[in-house]
This record gives C-alpha cells, sequence and structure tokens, in this order.
C-alpha cells in the first residue's frame, strides 16, 4: 500500500478550514486504498504550544522528514501561494516522489 502524505496551505488561513481541507482529502486517499500521512494530524499541528516551541522551519523540517517516509504527495488547492507547500513539492521533485492527483 502506498503511503501518501497531504501537502497544502496552512499558514494565514483558519484553523478550522485549513483542518477540513486536509481531513477530506484525507478521507479521499483512505477511500481509495492509501496509506495517509495526515500532517495537520502530526504533534506541532495538532498541539500549538509544540509548534511555538519548534518554530515555522523546525515544524518544516519535521514534516519534511515525514514526506520523505512517503511513496506519493497529494497537494491540496492554493498549494501554490504556500511557501512550505512549495517547498514539499519541490522536495518530492527532487526526490522523484510521485505526485499523485485526484
Amino acid at each position: 500500500m502506498k503511503r501518501i502524505y497531504i501537502s497544502g496551505p496552512i499558514s494565514g488561513i483558519d484553523r478550522a478550514v485549513y483542518l477540513a481541507n486536509f481531513a477530506e482529502r484525507e478521507r479521499a486517499l483512505r477511500a481509495r486504498g492509501f496509506d495517509v500521512l495526515n500532517p495537520t494530524r502530526l504533534p506541532p499541528a495538532r498541539w500549538l504550544w509544540i509548534y511555538k516551541v519548534l518554530g515555522y522551519r523546525l515544524t518544516l523540517l519535521y514534516d519534511l522528514w515525514h514526506l520523505l517516509r512517503c511513496d506519493g504527495i497529494t497537494m491540496l488547492d492554493g498549494w501554490q501561494h504556500s511557501r512550505g507547500a512549495r517547498l514539499e513539492k519541490a522536495t518530492a521533485d527532487i526526490f522523484n516522489i510521485e505526485v499523485i492527483t485526484l
């Protein structure tokens, strides 16, 4: 089973909105039989106090480490306007991680 990382905009978006966007994509991928890594479920995103301690850069590095353990990446709408999502996409391209579209 392929493990797919979800990438998309988070910064500057209402928390409830980005959580719903990532959860919706997670459900769609699981319905297709994928093992899904939803970064909004990782500790820095789930517990904001950890994010405040780690900061943006370390949180992004943590997410990239998880991405590198995946077989594919899927991009949410608006990813092109997100610095972190663009870096995740570039990382996937460099390491030949398949881009999965729905």
